[in-house]
């Protein structure tokens, strides 16, 4: 084969390789990077894209749950500061992955709340810029005229301490990624992940409040039992694990939840709990 052919396969190739990734990419990047305003009720809106953020209206605040990552996080900052007017912006985080706290080094001079990580921790994985302000050890409670916000730190499952937003009023518990509503859970064990945590918080949660809607850390909102789906999701990979041959019938049944490339799906899912 000469050079000019030789070239010319090559390019071929990179083309074909190419559009092979970007087919298997799409369906994630629209689904992680599309935005849509959900509107629960007039005073609180929760936006996907990059991670389920919620923007509530309250008598004596206006209150941003997760910030997002930029090119995102400055067109919520805007929003929340034209709904805000005179009010002041509080902000609370669920935990300290990027997609969930990048956005906070707009909110200057704002609160910001978040699980209780240790402070090693919060200086070696949260930019200066984006750390947030109060580390809650195990509870606050935020009384807010027409709303009262109760935040719970619930400690290690996704991470090593995962915070949920329980909103009396509505009923309404704001999950973080202790939940995710038909997409398969990011798993990652320097980050604190552990699966068996993971599943005792999934089946007290319900037991706990009286809960009508929760919004996941990444999915569409839903009834609370998503939190079931999630945990019967881990005890059947769980399965998967140690029966190699129910492996194939048991991801089937997940077939038609979102993967992340190079992130989570059945498959990575199973290798975390082999250890892999």
């Amino acid at each position: 084969m000469n050079l000019k052919k030789f070239f010319f396969y090559l390019g071929g190739l990179i083309i074909v390789g190419m559009l092979v990734l970007i087919i298997y990419m799409y369906p994630f990047y629209h689904f992680f990077f599309t935005e849509e305003s959900i509107v629960i009720d007039k005073d609180l809106t929760v936006i996907s894209g990059a991670g389920n953020t919620a923007i509530l209206v309250t008598d004596s605040a206006v209150v941003v749950i997760d910030t997002k990552m930029r090119p995102m996080a400055k067109k919520l900052f805007s929003l929340a500061k034209e709904k805000a007017g005179n009010k002041k912006v509080i902000v609370i985080n669920t935990h300290f992955h990027g997609d969930h706290i990048n956005g906070n080094q707009y909110f200057i001079n704002c609160p910001i709340y978040i699980g209780g990580y240790d402070t090693a921790f919060a200086r070696k994985n949260i930019e200066a810029k984006n750390r947030p302000t109060v580390f809650i050890k195990d509870s606050l409670i935020l009384p807010l005229g027409n709303e009262t916000l109760a935040l719970y730190n619930l400690g290690q499952g996704h991470t090593y301490a995962d915070l949920v937003v329980y909103f009396k009023n509505r009923k309404l518990l704001f999950s973080g990624d202790l939940v995710f509503n038909q997409v398969n859970p990011a798993l990652m064990k320097d980050d604190g992940t552990d699966i068996e945590k993971w599943k005792m918080i999934l089946d007290q949660v319900p037991r706990r409040w009286v809960i009508q809607t929760v919004v996941p850390g990444h999915g569409k909102p839903g009834g609370a039992g998503m939190m079931a789906v999630l945990k019967q999701y881990f005890t059947d990979m769980q399965e998967a694990a140690s029966n190699p041959h129910k492996t194939s019938e048991i991801k089937a049944r997940y077939k038609d939840w979102m993967n992340m490339p190079l992130m989570a799906s059945p498959d990575r899912t199973i290798n975390f709990i082999k250890g892999n």
